[in-house]
């Protein structure tokens, strides 16, 4: 570096060597002065971003205790009775859900730097529990503003449902329950979207930085989260679910009433059956008939008649199929779409569908609806329960056994249109507790359902609510199904005891043998057509891949009979009659033992030979043995 000329001549120094030179008094003097300037600044700057850390800290914290406070009343009404809301209720969760949404758009703000936000975020200690918390206070907010949408949802439904409820009428022009439910597919869809980016969020919250108070609260967010889950079934299937109800045009249903005391492969003989149908989600119309009406009609307009499976032919000496009979499957869904062909040649109004019950079915509304008082034969009866059945067949005893006494199975009709008219006055209440009744019955077979849509179908089959003979393909299914062969009214006097001894594999093959004993408990002196003599037909459905080996009885000459066969067996009052098959079957980790509805429960033992304490149950509905666990 060189000096050069200043203005003045003399030479100036170069920025380096005048750095260099020793400083002269006047210099550190004038320095010394601005000092206490500089620190001033500093110290003014500290101290203001002190005071707006301090103002931000108290905004936060007050926006935080609103969100908890918000928080809290949800959790109140969330523990509540949500089947007694009203419109008011769910219009109260709205303008909550609101206020929670505003709060956290405040806790927000409070708690993010003016400038710097990305740079905080990499701050060690500090960058983990600032990301967490805001993560959360996403997660919190995405799903609140699916709340929003969900209760304002709510509350149009149930107020078109106070409106309407659930019988149609003549006078109603308004739209339906349903048809507002309808009108929010879109909305729907985008909650449940972003119910997903709410659990996505969460799912990348590090829990373990957030504070205690936070970390406390990500139980109630996963509740949350947990209780929409249910909306995305009802998403996914909305437009199947509404069409089974009616929503562009009326759909109607054959109810048949079985009556399990002269048992069937698929539950019991539908002497009594029921026409009804809903349109936009309401109750229609609905009216009861004797099977032998259906059966008429069909004799007079059938062009082709069917061939009738062996048994029927055999032991009941029919030429030709009866309606009555379609069902005679140990599969319920194949024997309904038998039943929906041969119906379409009756004249009657169409069906997209048919629907089993079994009398526990009625037995469980009665629970849930109290008794029903009805007339028969000029006096009035109090039906409850556990006196339905009895009282439906004491009309037969008192008719000495007449199939065509009037009042026989009307007594069903009374106690359903009663039950009927009931349900339609009910609560909100009332009603969930009867969809829960029949979802139950659904699940242990009592309800069988078989759809002409194919769509609602796959629904029924996916919940294994259609009585299919495979309810989980893929699974080893074991069913042993009976029939009664006899038109007395005596099955549900017998109980059969059922032993599975499965051998330990060998070569991936296990050797099993069912030991059935049918325990007839009628007494022999009593009344033989309802404690009499019984003759069953019985179909052992063996699992995929297996091969029947020997058994007690000879197989009958059945054309459709399964894979264990088809057996014809003599039950008498008071004694019981023993059946066996041995059968091999693939090793596999389970056994699925599948309950036949309408037979008095079984019970089953699971064991292993030389076993002192083996599986037992009660077969009230399907059973999944773990073949790898039978000896406890």
């Amino acid at each position: 570096m060189h000096d050069v000329d200043d203005q003045t001549g003399r030479q100036a120094a170069t920025p380096i060597f005048a750095a260099l030179r020793p400083h002269t008094s006047a210099t550190v003097t004038t320095r010394r002065r601005r000092w206490p300037f500089v620190v001033s600044g500093v110290l003014l700057i500290i101290l203001v971003l002190g005071v707006l850390a301090g103002m931000r800290a108290r905004s936060a914290l007050a926006a935080y205790r609103d969100v908890r406070d918000e928080v809290a009343v949800l959790e109140a009404l969330q523990a509540g009775d949500l089947s007694s809301m009203q419109a008011d209720d769910l219009r109260a969760i709205e303008q909550s859900l609101t206020q929670l949404h505003d709060d956290l758009g405040r806790l927000d703000a409070a708690v993010t730097p003016p400038v710097g936000a990305g740079l905080v975020e990499r701050l060690p200690m500090i960058g983990p529990r600032y990301t967490a918390g805001k993560r959360l206070i996403r997660a919190v907010d995405t799903l609140t503003t699916a709340g929003i949408a969900t209760a304002a949802i709510g509350r149009e439904t149930l107020t078109a449902f106070r409106a309407t409820g659930i019988r149609r009428s003549p006078d109603d022009t308004g739209p339906t329950w349903l048809d507002v439910l309808m009108s929010h597919q879109e909305d729907l869809d985008t909650i449940l979207a972003q119910v997903d980016e709410a659990r996505r969020i969460r799912a990348g919250i590090d829990a373990a930085a957030l504070p205690a108070s936070a970390r406390a609260r990500l139980p109630a967010l996963d509740r949350a989260l947990d209780a929409l889950d249910p909306l995305r079934l009802v998403n996914d299937d909305l437009p199947v679910f509404a069409t089974a109800l009616g929503a562009e045009e009326p759909a109607r249903y054959l109810i048949l009433f079985q009556n399990t005391a002269e048992l069937r492969l698929s539950g019991g003989f539908p002497g009594t059956i029921a026409l009804v149908t809903f349109e936009h989600g309401q109750l229609a119309s609905y009216e009861f008939h004797d099977i032998y009406d259906l059966q008429q009609a069909y004799q007079a307009g059938r062009t082709q008649p069917i061939t009738p499976p062996y048994p029927v032919a055999h032991h009941f000496g029919h030429e030709e199929l009866p309606i009555q009979d379609a069902t005679w499957e140990t599969d319920f869904a194949a024997g309904a779409a038998r039943l929906v062909e041969m119906y379409r040649a009756t004249g009657w109004p169409a069906i997209n569908g048919v629907v089993a019950v079994t009398p526990a079915v009625v037995s469980d509304i009665l629970g849930l609806t109290g008794p029903v008082t009805v007339e028969v034969d000029g006096e009035p009866r109090r039906i409850d329960a556990d006196t339905v059945h009895d009282e439906i067949e004491r009309q037969r005893y008192v008719h000495g056994g007449n199939e065509t006494a009037p009042s026989h199975k009307a007594v069903l009709a009374l106690v359903g249109r009663a039950l009927i008219e009931r349900l339609t006055a009910a609560d909100r209440a009332l009603l969930l507790d009867l969809i829960r009744t029949m979802r139950t019955a659904a699940d242990d077979r009592d309800v069988q359902v078989y759809a002409v849509d194919p769509r609602l179908q796959a629904m029924a089959d996916e919940h294994r609510w259609s009585g299919r003979l495979l309810p989980q393909p893929g699974v080893p299914t074991l069913a042993l199904n009976a029939s009664s062969l006899v038109t007395t009214k005596a099955s549900r006097a017998v109980h059969p005891q059922v032993t599975l001894t499965i051998e330990p594999p060998v070569n991936g093959q296990r050797i099993v043998t069912l030991a059935a004993d049918f325990v007839h408990t009628g007494d022999p002196t009593a009344d033989p057509y309802y404690a009499g003599y019984q003759r069953w037909w019985v179909e052992v459905t063996l699992p995929e891949g297996s091969a029947r080996l020997d058994s007690s009885h000879e197989p009958q000459p059945d054309p459709d009979a399964p894979n264990g066969g088809s057996y014809d067996l003599e039950i008498f009052a008071g004694e019981t009659t023993h059946f066996t098959v041995r059968f091999t079957m693939p090793d596999s980790p389970q056994l699925l033992i599948r309950r036949q509805p309408g037979i008095t429960p079984v019970e089953l033992t699971a064991t292993t030979p030389g076993c002192q304490a083996p599986v037992t149950a009660t077969l009230t509905a399907d059973l999944t043995l773990d073949l790898t666990n039978l000896c406890r």
